[in-house]
């Protein structure tokens, strides 16, 4: 974008007209360049040939349970630089080699129910950032591109301003004026983009039609206080940061760049891009700031998305393998340096493979859903949830003063998951069993506190399902 419009800007022609269409035909050679198409195949297999060599030299200190540990990030790679064909092309390759290589038995492509269901999720949640890329991509180029336009069209308008002072035929003065306000103004509609002028000396500013609508002040050109009418508008941080960068901006003769939250009456927050260059008088003291404003919701609520995804199960919104991660590091860290003890609860559905071979996945999947809720309003704010896939579950129980908290909540999930679920009409009954384990009584590294978590949960499962088992000595109730 910043070639494009150094190229714009720095054209020269003897006609007003004629620097209109040169900027035309200079944004459409430009957007024929940006639209060249991409080795995507190439860049594809290359990145999966990257992903899969690095997987193999992590796999003697990885756990098992990992086979896509490199390929996730090797697909959103490849999609981010290369487009969807890209990312397409590394997640195909990215299946077959983990199937082959990382999920037993090694060395086969054996189909079974488990290898099924790993391919599945692993094609899905790589669709999912596949797709949500490439539609985030589309939509940030497209506004770009239309930005791009406009901020050339509007550095046009002052030049064109400039020229008529020195006009003597007051005719073709207003025909000029008429025809590139025309061109311009076609030009903010299509991009949907606003305008402003700020006049530095009364601290008031000009809003287009477009930026009044963009704020919610109606539909028509308002001229507003900045201090008294738009800053209650805006979200108190965004405010305060965006009018330092219009006083830095002043103070140097520059420019400047922001984005912002505009708070509706409807109860609606918009986010809104702004930009600006400052305008001198003959004393070379700023006048004026003019600038243009982009409605970018749909581009943020793409990106919240895709951070959103990235951390936590489409199918419960509990948080993911990934996220359970990096709260579970957090948490042992903490500890180490003195924190309050915590406790690791393993859960794994009894009875949850009937269903879903009896009543089907939909099923299964609807009982998921209750019972994450119902998790969910058990656990508190401050300990994490996580759904790792399948029917296992697991909870950070932080802030422990003693073990005797952590068996009332394994006693609480019991009672809650055990409970039926409704379900097309139906009474479906699943149960849990539970590992706990505590740190740091139980070990403060954290592959061998989940794997002591794991164990206890299975130790539940041999004696009667629908209980818990605690990692160290049957009679715990100490933390340390």
């Amino acid at each position: 974008m910043t070639m494009r419009t150094a190229a714009v800007l720095g054209a020269d022609t003897d006609a007003p007209d004629g620097r209109a269409i040169q900027i035309l035909k200079l944004s459409m050679a430009a957007s024929g360049r940006l639209r060249q198409p991409v080795p995507g195949v190439a860049i594809g297999t290359a990145t999966f040939l990257v992903a899969l060599l690095l997987r193999f030299a992590l796999h003697p200190v990885l756990p098992p349970g990992f086979p896509f540990f490199t390929f996730f990030p090797a697909v959103i790679l490849s999609t981010f630089l290369c487009g969807a064909r890209a990312g397409t092309v590394c997640a195909v390759l990215s299946g077959v080699a983990a199937w082959y290589f990382f999920i037993p038995p090694l060395g086969s492509f054996v189909l079974d129910r488990t290898v099924l269901t790993a391919l599945a999720l692993f094609a899905l949640v790589a669709g999912i950032d596949i797709l949500l890329i490439d539609v985030v991509q589309r939509v940030t180029a497209g506004l770009i591109g239309a930005e791009a336009e406009a901020r050339h069209l509007l550095a046009q308008q002052r030049r064109l301003v400039e020229d008529l002072r020195t006009e003597t035929d007051s005719r073709v003065m207003h025909q000029t004026l008429a025809e590139k306000s025309l061109l311009l103004d076609l030009a903010l509609k299509a991009a949907q983009a606003g305008t402003w002028h700020y006049r530095v000396a009364t601290g008031r500013v000009l809003l287009s039609a477009e930026m009044a609508r963009q704020h919610g002040l109606g539909e028509a050109e308002i001229e507003i206080d900045i201090a008294r009418d738009w800053r209650p508008l805006v979200h108190p941080d965004d405010a305060e940061r965006t009018l330092t960068a219009l006083d830095r901006a002043i103070a140097t003769r520059g420019t400047f760049e922001t984005e912002f939250r505009i708070g509706r009456a409807n109860g609606e927050t918009r986010w809104v891009s702004g930009t600006g260059r400052v305008e001198v008088d003959d004393r070379g003291e700023p006048e004026w700031v003019v600038g243009l404003t982009f409605d970018i919701t749909d581009r943020k609520r793409a990106e919240q998305q895709i951070a959103h995804l990235a951390h936590h199960d489409p199918l419960t919104g509990l948080a993911n393998r990934t996220r359970f991660r990096e709260q579970f590091l957090r948490e042992i860290a903490l500890v180490k340096r003195g924190g309050a003890g915590c406790a690791l609860l393993c859960l794994d559905l009894d009875g949850f493979k009937a269903v879903n071979d009896t009543l089907g996945h939909a099923a299964g999947d609807a009982v998921l859903r209750i019972l994450a809720d119902r998790m969910r309003a058990i656990v508190r704010i401050e300990d994490t949830l996580a759904r790792l896939g399948g029917d296992e579950f697991v909870v950070i129980q932080t802030g422990l003063d003693q073990a005797a908290d952590a068996a009332i909540l394994a006693e609480r999930l019991t009672r809650t998951i055990s409970a039926p679920c409704r379900i097309d009409g139906s009474d479906v009954s699943v149960g849990v069993s539970i590992g706990v384990a505590l740190i740091p009584a139980d070990g403060i590294e954290p592959d061998a506190i989940y794997q002591s978590a794991d164990r206890a949960l299975y130790q539940a499962k041999a004696q009667g399902r629908g209980t818990y088992r605690w990692a160290g000595r049957p009679d715990r109730g100490a933390l340390s």
